[in-house]
């Protein structure tokens, strides 16, 4: 009788702790369910707003002449500056991975930033309600968009030319010692009047800056 009574006690204690255990996960996941939700709740309230940006100058170097035609001439250099504003008032924001090209309307290329100035900032630290001077300036390379090809030789227009400046970033949100949320943001600075000089072969903007359109991508 002793025998069996211990042989009925073993799935007892099995079951027992099979039910520790498995309670013990439950609480787990609840926690982890609810710590999540507070998070989310938290972000909502929060509610993140993407950083403005406004274009305050536009600058080209080294344009390249009718005699340097080509299908493919060297891009000109570029230095562009813009003021960030984090309009968040609870938020402070970072700005990484910059990725900026110029796009030439009339050709419809593209004038990607390859090399950026060393002495930029890999990012950029902006709190709540204040604002950041960004400037970039480096080499770009003349490319046709995607899907065109180019049947001549490509010439800058003279006197004028329309162009767009399009960046596109990681933005970090962060508020005390909440974990960090991190969202990415197309920025669009369209129809840019430049002044073109043949004889300098340089351009700048005409007019004194303009915001820019800014949306999650």
């Amino acid at each position: 009788m002793a025998t069996s009574a211990v042989t009925a006690a073993a799935p007892t204690s099995s079951s027992k702790s099979f039910r520790i255990v498995s309670r013990t996960m439950q609480s787990l996941v609840l926690l982890i369910v609810s710590i999540g939700t507070v998070i989310t709740v938290a972000w909502l309230v929060l509610n993140p707003r993407p950083p403005a940006f406004r274009l305050d100058s536009l600058s080209l170097s080294g344009l390249p002449s009718a005699s340097d035609a080509s299908s493919r001439p060297p891009g000109p250099h570029v230095r562009i500056q813009l003021t960030a504003t984090n309009p968040n008032k609870k938020l402070g924001v970072v700005i990484q991975d910059v990725n900026l090209w110029l796009a030439i309307v009339h050709c419809k290329c593209q004038l990607p930033l390859l090399s950026p100035n060393h002495t930029a900032s890999s990012e950029y630290h902006i709190s709540n309600r204040s604002q950041e001077v960004l400037i970039f300036e480096g080499k770009t390379a003349l490319r046709p968009r995607r899907g065109m090809r180019k049947k001549r030789p490509f010439q800058f227009p003279v006197g004028e030319a329309v162009m767009s400046v399009k960046m596109k970033v990681s933005v970090k949100f962060m508020h005390a010692y909440w974990p960090s949320k991190r969202m990415s943001v197309k920025v669009g600075c369209e129809n840019l009047s430049l002044e073109l000089s043949s004889s300098t072969r340089t351009g700048k903007l005409k007019d004194r800056g303009k915001d820019c359109l800014v949306r999650f991508s």
